[in-house]
């Protein structure tokens, strides 16, 4: 939480720049459907506490990224002091989610549980991406466990419940796992 009482979330990082006019290219998690094409004001720092606001003057999808054009920077010296930093934005702007749709900051750091068991098994680190097929992706959900980490797919046949209110991720059937 920002000090001006924004909820600041994490949607991606500033990896590079976008030509001598001061665009920068942001990765996300979410590739194409990130919320940084419905929203005006990104936030950019290395955490939300230490991040300063900027106007989105446009936003386009590229092949790698999205390249971003801010209303107070219009050159490559400027553009390069944001090379690094994460972009956030408030929670308030972003779009609602559809049913079994998350933010991924919602699912970080959350406790994940077995259903049929009970028992804690870590918590959520990350999203996992692969290539199955050409233009096909499988997502995987990477847990922390005390004995390592498990990648599971994120699919309704392991995934049981995504509980927001209580921070708890349910999975089931993962003795077919191992």
């Amino acid at each position: 939480m920002s000090s001006s009482g924004l909820q600041l979330i994490s949607i991606g990082k500033v990896s590079r720049l976008h030509g001598y006019q001061g665009a920068l290219v942001v990765t996300t998690q979410s590739g194409k459907d990130s919320a940084l094409n419905s929203i005006t004001q990104i936030w950019l720092g290395k955490t939300p506490e230490s991040a300063q606001p900027f106007q989105i003057q446009s936003a386009s999808w590229m092949p790698r990224g999205w390249k971003l054009e801010l209303s107070q920077i219009n050159d490559e010296p400027s553009a390069e002091n944001l090379l690094g930093l994460t972009v956030f934005a408030n929670r308030l702007d972003l779009p609602p989610l559809e049913t079994n749709e998350y933010y991924l900051s919602d699912l970080e750091q959350m406790k994940v549980m077995d259903w049929d068991t009970k028992e804690v098994i870590g918590s959520f680190v990350a999203l996992e991406e692969s290539d199955v097929k050409q233009n096909l992706k499988a997502s995987y959900w990477l847990i922390q466990t005390q004995k390592g980490s498990i990648s599971v797919p994120a699919v309704a046949h392991f995934i049981h419940q995504v509980d927001t209110e209580n921070k708890i991720i349910w999975l089931k059937n993962l003795s077919e796992l191992a």
